[in-house]
């Protein structure tokens, strides 16, 4: 009987260490959750296409011997059409900031024809000639800065330089009996574009944005063109026509981006 009081009396005890020692113990706490957050930092190639109007202003002067007074050469194209191409980026995101550089080169069918006036609005009388416009390709190369309001959506600012190949031509007209060619040029011309855009980042690093450009070439051509009408003292004369276009234009393009290395950085999220 002796024997069994000690030994209900160690269990006892050891009871009450072993219940101690587990109430001294950390109290178990899960590992924390891995959640992937999107990266916008990388490069990216992809292409695009959209539509683009844009308007080629032409004036100039007309003289003449024949009739002193100095006459304007005026007219204003709407030009317009299809544009696609393809686009390269690069971007560094910086919290919730994306900063990047980006070129892109555009292939477009963008023409118009128009007639060269004397007066705004061509009424009768006023009709010189008739001009045809073709923008034929640009470029861009562009800095840009973007706001994350969502993981996966960028709205973005965006401006740099602009550059492209504007021609026109002019059918050959008539003054008096005589045929004129009143010139044809095509140039390379350097200008500016700004604009603003908004780009979603979709699964399998791939990217779809959309996109406004405005452009402005600036005096992308110029032509001259002078007319002798053979004849003794005031029955002949000479006229001169100098003129140039300026080309500005409007661009919206959507496009696809696919993006080279890792779409996304692991981060603990508790």
């Amino acid at each position: 009987m002796k024997r069994t009081l000690i030994a209900g009396a160690a269990f006892a005890s050891l009871f009450a260490v072993t219940s101690a020692s587990a109430a001294d113990l950390p109290a178990y706490s899960k590992a924390p959750a891995v959640a992937a957050v999107y990266d916008w930092t990388g490069y990216y190639i992809g292409t695009n296409v959209g539509y683009s109007y844009g308007t080629a202003s032409t004036n100039g002067t007309r003289t003449s011997t024949a009739a002193p007074t100095l006459l304007p050469l005026i007219d204003s194209s709407t030009i317009k059409g299809i544009i696609g191409g393809g686009q390269l980026c690069y971007n560094w995101q910086s919290g919730s900031w994306v900063y990047g550089l980006e070129g892109d080169l555009q292939f477009s069918n963008e023409n118009a024809r128009g007639n060269v006036c004397t007066a705004v609005g061509c009424p009768a009388g006023s009709f010189m000639f008739t001009r045809d416009y073709k923008l034929d390709w640009f470029g861009t190369a562009r800095g840009r800065i973007g706001f994350l309001p969502a993981e996966r959506i960028l709205l973005y600012a965006t401006g740099g330089l602009a550059y492209g190949s504007f021609s026109g031509s002019s059918l050959i007209g008539v003054q008096g009996a005589n045929a004129v060619d009143f010139g044809s040029w095509s140039k390379v011309q350097a200008g500016w574009t700004v604009g603003a855009g908004v780009e979603a980042a979709l699964g399998y690093n791939w990217s779809f944005k959309v996109e406004y450009l405005y452009m402005d070439l600036g005096n992308v051509g110029g032509s001259t063109a002078t007319v002798v009408i053979p004849g003794a003292g005031a029955l002949g004369s000479t006229t001169s026509y100098v003129f140039n276009t300026k080309f500005t234009d409007n661009i919206v393009r959507v496009g696809l981006n696919y993006k080279f290395g890792g779409p996304a950085a692991v981060v603990a999220k508790y």
